[in-house]
Order: structure tokens, then sequence, then C-alpha cells
């Protein structure tokens, strides 16, 4: 029914895409736009006809005169005019960009999805003002055809339901689906779990389980109950790769549709082969007008990071809540949950519930839904593809692009040289234990950069001959030369703006304590710097990247410098940090009170110098840290004490004793294997004791002692629960040709359905076994030569105490 009169409304697009309709030469395409409003009513704002296009430059205008090319005002970056060719389909486009690129004729932007060309247009970022003539829709509550469609600032709030099955591993059958939503947003609380059951009186009385005699009538009742409620979010864990696939495969199973979206189109789960084949990606599902986000996948993307991502372990750590049922196997755990669903249904329900409500409670907790809506409200992209680093830039940039009046090439074209950039700077490390060490870094280094240098795609002119003497190349007028030769023009970039605009709003949000907002723009800022350097990326290219890590490598030599000018010693470098020795008599504040003023002074420096050399204002800024009362620097590992090996440091690894005049101090250690996953909670309780013990400049005698009796204690068997390895497989057991690490080994020890998440094993005189499936006897004797020697020698070698003289004749035998 049509509506009288326009009207505006303000909302989030949940889901665009575009829609071929006809046949033959009747082809046409119209494009859709699928949200919630600010009211809570869901629409659907419908360009139609919608043309799809591209762009080729004017001298292949030839090429292409039979597509009726029509003129525009932009250019490519060299400047070369461009001609628009629009087409009725999105098919009719991919087919005649494919054959224009098998004539080798230059293409522009025609990759770009072209629901994300408007909206890149105009500049809209998720958040929409549709004003027009509205209708009842049938899947959505207001439809616009051909509404003006405007950018807008409204913050989302949208509607969330967590799903979470449960099967009979020997028939597929699904038993039971949980559906949880907590009521934020636009959604009603729901709590209910559908179940299949021989026996519906056992569960009649509980108001929170619905009971069917078939699956069939699970899943059609399942489809309608998710129409009803009418979520924008469907999650779960492991939700699209288990629940979702299942449940497609199930229907399909029945003849029943997957009609859940808001559209006539139904769901379906798209393989990973499917949508990229013989490239690595996940697989997705596509359900018009909702997003089904997996929370599995989401934990990945947040501040903290969790070595074992099942929900279990998960929940765990963030809410300090398990599931209902605790199972060492997978095996067990069917046995269990067999025997529940057989014997207890009530419980069975219980647990399918909690493992939904789980899911929600763990992303309300960490804020990963809102930091995903902020990233796409920031960005630009679509909810789907919220944290790919690669679209986000590629819509920013191309939107300050058409701004500019250009476009941007399709992915291939116009490619800059490939190959690999330099890592960051290391200034060799100097081992040993020292006092009083100020902590210097590069506040945001590789970003600084960027803004001070003008490093960009569009800026970029060309290589010439670099600088690696110290000092640089007398000032152009019209270039920046970087160390690696890159040129780029002065005035031209684009992403200085976009870095000062993000660098501004972050700063604001650190202001008002947005730690949501501050952490998005940090991660937005920082994967600049890795898009450029990635394949996968159209304006990607190895004079850019290497350009950005050459001038990093230039600045961190430039400080060291300047340090040692000072009478400084600078104990280790890497990238962006720079470890010096302080005055050994100083109080923590008189070391706070100098390492500020000389942050302040360096920096001035650095203005001064980047004014005189490019004849450019300085975005870098050097950050005075933090004080380390005692710090330790390892030497390399294994090294013969008479071989020069034995004084050299080992990089990207330290620990210090962190102070500041107003708080205790607290032990700190980076890259060592106290904090690397790849080793055990041995080694690591070891190295942390040993640190406390040196910087507590306690005994050698009681040093000693610790590593005596950690020793013995191995041998005597109680510390068997620290000793187990975790490592995560990254692909199939069966695809490990080359070599069998020994988590690979251990995997092929288990069930295939345990092989999931990381692999938890043991070494034992029979080999690496999974601790739920062990049957040999754990080899002491490695885990004295491989976790605690490694850690006790190189501390050991500080403190000039001989490691043997540490252990017991018998346990000589076995590290020697």
């Amino acid at each position: 029914m049509q509506r009288a009169g326009s009207i505006t409304i303000e909302g989030f697009l949940v889901d665009r895409f575009v829609q071929t309709l006809g046949r033959g030469r009747n082809l046409r395409s119209r494009l859709a736009l699928l949200g919630r409003a600010s009211d809570g009513r869901t629409f659907a704002a419908v360009v139609e006809p919608f043309r799809p296009c591209f762009f080729v430059r004017t001298s292949d205008r030839e090429a292409v005169t039979a597509l009726a090319p029509l003129p525009t005002d932009r250019t490519t970056i060299d400047g070369e005019p461009v001609v628009r060719l629009a087409f009725g389909s999105l098919g009719e486009l991919r087919s005649a960009a494919d054959r224009l690129r098998a004539q080798r004729v230059r293409t522009y932007e025609a990759d770009v999805a072209p629901a994300d060309a408007l909206l890149i247009d105009r500049n809209i970022h998720g958040s929409v003002r549709i004003v027009g003539a509205a209708s009842d829709g049938s899947h959505v509550d207001l439809v616009f055809v051909n509404p003006r469609i405007e950018r807008s600032d409204w913050e989302p709030r949208l509607s969330v339901l967590s799903l979470d099955i449960e099967t009979d591993p020997a028939t597929d059958r699904i038993l039971a689906v949980g559906c949880v939503a907590h009521g934020t947003g636009w959604a009603v609380p729901v709590d209910e779990v559908h179940l299949l059951t021989p026996r519906p009186a056992a569960v009649a009385e509980v108001p929170t389980i619905i009971a069917y005699n078939d699956e069939a009538a699970l899943l059609d009742g399942v489809v309608r109950r998710i129409v009803t409620i009418d979520p924008d979010i469907i999650t779960g864990w492991n939700v699209i790769d288990f629940d979702m696939a299942t449940i497609a495969r199930r229907l399909a199973h029945y003849g029943i549709s997957f009609a859940i979206a808001r559209s006539n189109e139904p769901a379906r789960v798209l393989s990973a082969a499917t949508i990229a084949p013989g490239r690595r990606r996940n697989a997705t599902v596509s359900c018009r007008g909702r997003q089904v986000i997996d929370a599995l996948r989401l934990v990945r993307y947040g501040p903290e990071r969790f070595e074992d991502r099942k929900l279990d372990s998960v929940a765990q750590i963030v809410l300090g809540e398990t599931k209902t049922v605790a199972a060492s196997t997978s095996a067990d755990k069917i046995r269990t949950l067999r025997a529940r669903y057989r014997d207890d249904p009530v419980a069975f329900c219980d647990y399918c519930r909690k493992d939904a409500d789980l899911v929600l409670r763990i992303l309300d907790a960490t804020g990963l839904l809102e930091l995903t809506l902020r990233r796409c409200r920031l960005t630009g992209v679509g909810l789907g593809r919220a944290w790919n680093s690669v679209p986000a830039f590629e819509v920013l940039y191309l939107e300050s692009m058409h701004a500019r009046g250009l476009v941007g090439p399709t992915r291939g074209v116009d490619r800059l040289p490939a190959g690999e950039a330099p890592g960051g700077a290391i200034i060799t490390p100097q081992p040993g234990l020292f006092r009083n060490v100020l902590v210097f870094d590069f506040k945001s280094l590789y970003p600084s950069i960027m803004r001070t240098f003008g490093i960009d795609p569009v800026g970029y002119c060309g290589l010439t001959t670099g600088y690696h003497d110290g000092q640089p190349p007398p000032p152009e007028a019209h270039a920046v030369t970087a160390p690696n030769g890159a040129r780029f023009r002065r005035g031209r970039s684009i992403l200085p703006g976009l870095l000062d605009r993000f660098w501004e709003s972050r700063e604001a949000a650190k202001r008002r304590n947005d730690g949501v907002a501050s952490f998005v723009y940090k991660i937005i800022m920082n994967s600049f710097y890795g898009v450029l350097g990635t394949p996968g990326c159209r304006f990607a290219g190895a004079p850019l990247a290497g350009a950005i890590t050459g001038f990093g490598q230039y600045l961190l030599y430039w400080a060291r410098d300047r340090f040692e000018e000072r009478g400084l010693r600078v104990l280790y470098g890497d990238t962006d940090s720079l470890f010096v020795l302080g005055d050994q008599a100083a109080s923590v504040a008189a070391l706070v009170t100098a390492g500020n003023t000389i942050c302040a002074e360096t920096n001035a420096q650095l203005a001064r110098f980047v004014e005189r050399a490019f004849q450019l204002t300085s975005r870098l800024e050097l950050e005075f840290e933090k004080v380390y009362q005692r710090f330790y620097l390892p030497r390399v590992r294994h090294a013969d004490s008479d071989a020069p090996a034995a004084i050299r440091g080992r990089a990207k690894g330290y620990a210090g004793l962190a102070v500041t005049p107003q708080a205790p101090s607290r032990l700190e250690i980076t890259g060592m294997e106290a904090v690397r996953s790849d080793w055990t909670a041995i080694a690591s309780e070891l190295q942390r004791t040993l640190l406390a013990l040196v910087f507590e400049d306690a005994a050698i005698g009681a040093i000693v002692e610790h590593i005596r009796a950690t020793a013995t204690a191995l041998y005597r068997g109680s510390l068997d629960d620290k000793l187990v390895y975790s490592r995560r497989l990254r692909k199939r057991v069966t695809a490990y040709t080359a070599s069998r690490p020994p988590h690979v080994q251990a995997a092929t020890l288990l069930p295939p359905k345990e092989r999931d998440g990381p692999i938890r094993y043991l070494i034992t005189t029979a080999g690496p076994q999974p601790v739920a499936y062990r049957t040999a006897p754990i080899d002491y004797a490695h885990y004295l030569t491989r976790q605690i020697a490694p850690i006790a020698e190189p501390i050991c070698a500080v403190l000039g105490i001989p490691i043997r003289d540490t252990l017991d004749p018998s346990q000589q035998l076995s590290l020697f």
C-alpha cells in the first residue's frame, strides 16, 4: 500500500546488494539497501533501474565504442581523462570487463562492488538518511523506490540473535536449537530452545522449550521463529561453518526453503571454495537484509588475545564461567550429552541455551559488536567485511580520489612494482643486566611517517637513487625522496589528510575517555602500512612499503645518534623503540624528569631537521614511555662462551622492572619464553621466578637452589600439569608433507573432530601424544634440555654461574 507524501528516516545499512532481474535481452539490475531505521522499523531503499559502471582511458575509447562510452570529468592517477561505461546488469559489466582485460585494455574500478560504488560517491558510512515516498513491504516495514539517499551520523542500535545447535553425530540430525536475544537494540528478549524429542510430555511444563516430534517440523519452526524475531544480526560460536551450514544441509534434506532473509531470496551458506576458488577465504552466509557474524572469528580482532578460542575457554577468561558440561575429550562430551538428551532433556536444553547465551555475553563484555559497528561507520565497509583491512582502506582511499576527480585502477591494473619491503631497524642489543634504563618510542611511527613525508599511491612519482650515508639528498622543489629512492610529489598525497583526520579524532576520543573509538582509530591507522605492502590491495607496491620502513630505519638511527651525542648509551633499539642507559645514581623521579627533558629536546631537534632537510613540517613525535629500574637483555641462546656470539644480544626479547614515582614496580616481559604460547608453563613460571629473583638482587645460592628444585620436582612428576605444549594446526594434518612437527604428530592421534583449536600434547618416551590420549611415560629429559635449561642458561651466564653447576649429577646426564 502506497503512503501519501514523502517521509524522512535515518537508519543503518545492514545489507547492500545488486539484484539482476529479467531474462535474455530484458536483463536489468536494481540496487537494494536494507537496514534498520532509528524508530525501530526495517526498510529497503531500492534504486531501479540501476546501471553499474566502470571506466576506461580515453586513449582506449575506440576499443569500447560499441559500449556507448559516456564522457566524465574524472582522470586516472597519471592524469589521463577517462570515459564511463554503464551496463544494464551486473553480468553484462563483468562480461565486458573480462573481454577488455583479454584485449589488454586497462579498466578502472571494474571490480568495485556496484553497491559500494554508490555509497563511496555519496560518502555514506553505514548510517543513512532516506527521503521519499514509502510503501509497506512483505519482508520489511518500509519500501522506498528511488528515494534521495544521503549520509547520516545516526549511531545504530541493532538487534542480535544468538543461535546454538546440538546434533546427533551418528545421524547428522539436529536435536536442539537454542535461540537467545537479550533485548538490546530493537530485539525483544528471547530465551528458548527448540527440541526434537520423542517424549514431548517430559518438557511440556517448561515454557522456554518448544518440543517437536520430527526434525522437519523443528526446522520449519526455527525458520519461522527467526523471521518473527527479525534480528539484524545472527551470531553464535562457529555459527557459519557449523550451525548455519548444518541447518542449511538439513533443510535441503527435507526440501524446506531456508527462508529467513528480508527478501524472497533464501539464505545460502557459501563455502570458501565457492567464494574464491583456489584462495584462502572463510565461508560466509548470504542472508539478504541480515548479517551472520561469527563470534568465534570476531574475537580475533579485539584488544584481548585468546590462544585457545574454544567457547568454554574464552567464556572462562571473559566471564569467569564455563559451559554446563565439562569433558576432557569430545568422545566424553558426546557420551554425556547423549545421556542428558535421553534421561534429562531439560538439562540438555539448558546446555544448548547457555551456549547461545554465553556468546552474547562475551560480545557484550568485550564490546566486540560495538567495535565492529564503529569500524563500519569510520571506514564505510559493510558489516560482513568490517574487519578486513584491504576493503576498508580501498573504500576510504577511493572516496578521497573521487573527491579529487580521480578514478582508481581495477585490481591488477597500473600495478606498482611488487616485492618484499625491508623490516624495521634493529640496533644490536647489548646483553646483560642493567639498572635505570629509559625507554623512548616514536608515537605511531609508520602513520606519522606517512603524514610527514606524504607517502601515498597518488603522490608516488617513481624511483631514484636512495640515501644511506646518514644524510638525505638535497631537498627538491616538487618531490620528497625516501631512503629507498621512492619519490613523492609535494601537496598531492591523499593519505596524510586521511591520517590527520583519524589522528585528531583519536586524540579527541582519548580526551573523552572513549576507549572503543580510540582503539578503532588506532587499528585503522596502523593497518595502512600493512595494506600498502599486501598484494591483495590495488594500491599496494614495494616502493611505498619500502619508503615507510626506510624512513623508520633512518629515524631510529637518527635518534640513536642524537642520544649518543649527549653521551648516553643506547642498549637496544627495535623499529620504533630505544632503550637508553640512564644515570645510575638517580632516583626514579629524577629519571622521569630527565627522560621528559631529553624527549622534548630531541623532538625539537627532529622538527628542525625535517624542516631543514625536507622542507616539511614534522608530524613525528618521540615519547618518553617509562623507566626500568632493572633491565635484562638476554644473549643469543646456545652461544659458546668463547665465541663472539656469546656477547651478542638476542633481539625481540627483554624483561624489566618498570617503575613510576607513584606506583609499585611491576615485572614486564616482552618477546621472551614466559609470554610465548609455544613454550610450556614450566618454562614460563621458571623464567618469571628467576627474573624476579635477579631483579630483587637475590643471593646466587637462592637462584641456584630454585633451578635445582624445579629440575628435581620435574623428575618426581609433581609438575606434570605444567609440561603441556599447545599449538594450532595451520592446515589439515594430511597437508603436512614436507615435515611433521610435534603438534602434527600428536594431532594424528586425535579424532578428527578434536583437531579444531589448540592441540594440547606432551612429549613422551614414544614421542608427542595428546594429553587426553597419552599412553607412554613423559620424557622428563626432554623437558630438562628443551624447557628448563634454555631458560636457566642465559640468566646463569649473566650471573657468571655455569649451568651444569645448578643441576644434580643424575640430571646432568640428561642435559649433556
